[in-house]
């Protein structure tokens, strides 16, 4: 078996463990508190299309109490995956954990697909071989809160998904202008802006690359490929999303708009370095705290040492630059696909800080850049024998190898509340400063622990995350809605419940000091720790 056999073979294996091992650990995550909203996101395009085209539909009376898309505050939000899921719900008659499982499951496959493109994002474009292709897709799906989201994040996971299929395409349609590769560009440039609006910057990105590509590169002039492309693009992106039908260029200018500074619908505040922010007016360091406090040291530093190198050598070409008709922003095809995804990560994270875009929990927001930032982390890895000798180059890689085994032994002895991973840098800053379990995955864990204690109870939640999302559980061995009484945040209800849980996410804020107060009669009773982080809590009397 030659070399080229076996490392193919090597790589199809890879990715059909990480299918399965995705395919049995899915259903091990609970409903987070976005998820109900977006299957309700579903049914209120569905009502609005039966409305539309089949208003004397039996199903209108079933959806009867699903708002109405124009009056919706989701009215702006993408319907890409929520939308079929839900007409796959009504289709199948599925119950709601079924719909739930089946969320999870396609999160992940959407995932898993779009990692095998990031695989030949780099090989192809990168023109790296398999094994440092596989580093960069361990480093993805090993990355502790990455790996988490993948099964439950149905927005910015799947966000970073597509956007990594539709730069994939992208770049083929830079390179090598057909038919398909216009199409599959257009195709998952639309679907990503589906789900989030922010994804049109990748197709205006393309176009303007397009304009500086060589004249014998073009196969139109740039007219013509604006047309094409849009028109594309554009048409995909109305047919996709109902809000868009009746009144297409007013609607999306209203999601351009709400997509730069997103209007809160509910009155909180955001636990930043200690202090409580309004979501709508956060500093410009916010993504970089949170990036740097949850992304593994060291890929971190091969990260920065990546952007590095590349802004090393692009710089050293830039200075040579004449501005004149003859205007060329790259030498060489490779140069361009650098320069290219540099700035699918550098423009987002610019306008994010320059419009003061509205930020939730984490860094969340911003995932779909992480993929750039490994693309040049393995970049500077791949061009590191060409600065010193392959030890030095090996040494890198030994290294990263090294985070990746301490991220799957992290990912294995955490499952499955990943998502509260930080480094061993900020671990120690993170108590009173950063919230821990804002998606309250580790929720389970503890209310099973207290099932093992007494069979019945009541519990009231002294957190803004919900605890009664423990019912759509899909492997309960009790019947959270049999066994337990959920009596939410309401304080009357403190004093009279068995126990008080808390997962200390917005309970400090001075807002809410009455509303989240443990009784002083109530005393801790169990505490839920992880890597030596306190990620829940609960009280009896």
């Amino acid at each position: 078996m030659n070399k080229k056999v076996l490392s193919n073979l090597i790589t199809t294996i890879f990715f059909l463990i990480f299918l399965c091992i995705g395919s049995l650990i899915f259903n091990d995550y609970l409903v987070t508190p976005d998820e109900p909203l977006h299957r309700i996101n579903g049914f209120i395009s569905l009502k609005y299309i039966f409305e539309l085209f089949i208003p004397d539909s039996l199903l209108l009376s079933e959806l009867g109490n699903i708002p109405d898309l124009n009056n919706d505050w989701r009215k702006t939000y993408g319907v890409l995956f929520d939308l079929p899921l839900s007409s796959i719900e009504i289709l199948f008659n599925l119950n709601i954990q079924d719909a739930f499982l089946l969320r999870h499951f396609l999160t992940f496959l959407i995932f898993f697909i779009s990692t095998i493109f990031f695989f030949y994002l780099l090989k192809i474009h990168l023109k790296t071989n398999n094994f440092l292709s596989l580093l960069g897709v361990l480093i993805l799906i090993s990355t502790p809160r990455i790996f988490s989201n993948s099964f439950y994040n149905g927005k910015d996971i799947l966000f970073l998904s597509l956007i990594i299929i539709a730069t994939f395409y992208s770049l083929n349609l830079l390179k090598n202008f057909n038919k398909k590769n216009l199409f599959l560009a257009c195709l998952f440039c639309a679907f990503a802006s589906n789900i989030r609006i922010m994804g049109i910057y990748l197709p205006v990105l393309t176009y303007i690359f397009y304009v500086f590509l060589p004249d014998d590169q073009k196969f139109k002039n740039n007219i013509n490929f604006f047309l094409y492309f849009f028109l594309g693009y554009f048409l995909i992106l109305y047919i996709t999303w109902p809000f868009l039908w009746l009144n297409p260029l007013e609607n999306f200018f209203l999601i351009l708009k709400e997509s730069a500074s997103y209007p809160i619908h509910w009155d909180f505040e955001i636990l930043y370095l200690g202090n409580y922010l309004n979501p709508e007016n956060l500093p410009w360091h916010y993504f970089f705290v949170w990036f740097l406090s949850t992304t593994p040291i060291i890929f971190v530093f091969i990260i920065f040492f990546g952007i590095l190198i590349f802004l090393k050598k692009y710089f050293n070409f830039f200075l040579k630059i004449t501005f004149d008709k003859n205007l060329k922003l790259w030498k060489t095809s490779d140069q361009m696909t650098s320069l290219f995804i540099f700035l699918c990560f550098f423009i987002p994270i610019f306008f994010v800080i320059t419009l003061n875009s509205t930020l939730y929990n984490g860094w969340r927001h911003l995932y779909f850049v992480y993929p750039f930032l490994i693309y040049l982390a393995i970049y500077g890895l791949n061009v590191l024998s060409d600065i010193f000798n392959n030890n030095f180059k090996n040494f890198f890689i030994t290294l990263v190898v090294i985070q990746i085994i301490s991220n799957i032994y992290f990912i294995f002895k955490t499952h499955p509340v990943q998502n509260v991973y930080f480094n061993f840098i900020s671990k120690p800053y993170i108590e009173n400063n950063l919230p821990v379990d804002y998606w309250g995955l580790g929720n389970k864990k503890t209310i099973d622990f207290l099932l093992s204690q007494q069979i019945n109870f009541s519990v009231a939640n002294s957190s803004f995350t919900p605890l009664n999302n423990l019912k759509y559980s899909l492997k309960p061995e009790f019947s959270y809605s049999k066994n337990i009484t959920f009596l939410g945040t309401q304080e009357k209800n403190k004093n009279t419940s068995d126990f008080i849980f808390t997962n200390y996410y917005y309970n400090r804020n001075p807002k809410n000091m009455e509303k989240f107060k443990i009784p002083e009669n109530y005393k801790s009773y169990y505490k839920l720790i992880i890597d030596g982080i306190i990620v829940n809590e609960v009280f009896a009397k």
